[in-house]
């Protein structure tokens, strides 16, 4: 299946961002946004499921799968990564599109359509509660977010370039991901397919640039985060695990937070799934009908699924 979809490459100041695609670029088209320390690959398996009338581009944000990292220096956020996606939409003039989002993948698609309004339609989003949930992080505890992004990436500089030159037998690679994101062996398989780097005696490396595991967010209020989220918002459907593995203060704060999202916003529907957070990996045909009305359905009579 993975070869069977077509790859490209956006030229970036700092190097090429990896695309693959799925379907007649002449259609309606769709850009897929992956999340935290993951790729386009994370969209495969769904992407059997959803209709051909649309075109779908996924990309990998920099640092993940097959695009370059940033230079290494700062710490890099978020803001770092909306400029990425905004290369892309540029590079294949885009004037408006509808998105599909996994998890920290929300966070930057309303980031991008605050910054780059009335370009979204509408937008999917796979379980954005738990990259809600920490967001606010810099707004509740300061001092610990500080310490935790800023102090310990510079503190462990040596390690990144150490951790991106460890290796991987390939039994290693595919049980630490069927571990860290509870799926099968086949899942694992699919979600490494643009991870892996082959370098000899049956080893490998993994692609992701370990100072992504330091991504911070632009910090703000819950207020001001709110209202990024809520205001000019195309109309929304979001898919939630019922599974929520984040801490409980956070978890409390980003039920708080989406319960004021969908009390504002009069366009957003939200249906929860009994699953992981990976939902869209391993149950996919348990709510792709939603997903499928929700496309097809005009954007001024798009009513609660």
């Amino acid at each position: 299946m993975t070869s069977e979809i077509p790859e490209f490459f956006v030229q970036a100041k700092w190097g090429k961002i990896a695309c693959i695609s799925c379907g007649n670029p002449k259609n309606s088209p769709i850009l897929l946004i992956h999340g935290y320390m993951d790729t386009a690959a994370t969209f495969i398996t769904i992407l059997k499921h959803l209709p051909k009338k649309y075109y779908y581009v996924a990309l990998d944000l920099p640092g993940h799968g097959h695009s370059d990292p940033f230079p290494m220096g700062p710490i890099i956020t978020q803001a770092h990564q909306v400029y990425a996606i905004h290369q892309v939409i540029e590079h294949l003039k885009w004037d408006k599109f509808m998105c599909m989002t996994h998890s920290v993948g929300f966070i930057l698609g309303v980031l991008y359509n605050n910054l780059y309004p009335d370009k979204i339609t509408k937008m999917v989003s796979f379980d954005p509660v738990p990259p809600i949930s920490t967001y606010l992080a810099p707004y509740y505890i300061l001092n610990m977010w500080y310490e935790h992004s800023y102090e310990e990436f510079y503190k462990n500089y040596s390690r990144w370039k150490m951790e991106k030159e460890r290796d991987y037998t390939y039994e290693q690679a595919i049980n630490l991901i069927m571990k860290n994101r509870k799926v099968n062996e086949e899942q694992a398989a699919i979600l490494l397919s643009r991870t892996l780097i082959p370098v000899g005696d049956n080893k490998y490396r993994l692609s992701w640039d370990p100072v992504m595991k330091k991504l911070t967010a632009v910090p703000m209020t819950e207020d001001t985060f709110i209202k990024i989220v809520t205001v000019n918002a195309p109309p929304m459907l979001v898919i939630s695990a019922s599974h929520d593995s984040t801490v409980e203060f956070f978890k409390r704060k980003g039920a708080k937070i989406m319960q004021k999202i969908q009390e504002t916003m009069k366009n957003l529907t939200r249906i929860t799934i009994d699953g992981p957070h990976d939902l869209h990996i391993v149950k996919p045909e348990e709510f792709i009908d939603k997903i499928i009305a929700f496309f097809d359905s005009p954007v001024k009579t798009i009513a609660k699924l």
